[in-house]
């Protein structure tokens, strides 16, 4: 016979399967703080690499500028700017960054306890009817 329940538990959980469970793979086994604070220590590495290519397309661009610079020993000033820059950079990334993981880590939870729900109940079924066999 057919039970209607538990093909629903079992369509919810094959829907989460293919279309959900790569993208919230690493939720389930992290804390809040700690999966955040990985992608926010990845950012940094990809924040500092992407600021370094537009810096080095900035003085491509800007060659009689900078060689100006160099040319009029300010290349002190430059370097102190082009800190700042970075630095402000870097600030807006990472804020950036904790906004979009934070909310992908609530979201992913929820979707991770609702599969997490509908495996539990698929299972109490199965022993449900195990215990009705004997």
């Amino acid at each position: 016979m057919v039970n209607v329940d538990r093909i629903k538990h079992q369509c919810k959980i094959a829907l989460y399967d293919q279309e959900k469970e790569k993208r919230n793979r690493g939720i389930g086994l992290y804390y809040r703080s700690d999966f955040i604070g990985k992608e926010v220590i990845k950012s940094i590495f990809t924040g500092t690499f992407a600021y370094a290519v537009l810096a080095m397309l900035w003085v491509m661009a800007n060659m009689d500028a900078v060689l100006k610079s160099v040319n009029d020993l300010s290349i002190i000033n430059t370097v102190f700017v082009m800190v700042l820059v970075y630095i402000g950079f870097i600030i807006v990334y990472l804020l950036i960054t904790y906004l979009v993981y934070a909310i992908r880590y609530v979201t992913g939870k929820k979707e991770f306890d609702e599969y997490k729900g509908h495996v539990k109940a698929l299972h109490q079924m199965y022993e449900r009817e195990e215990k009705l066999k004997l």
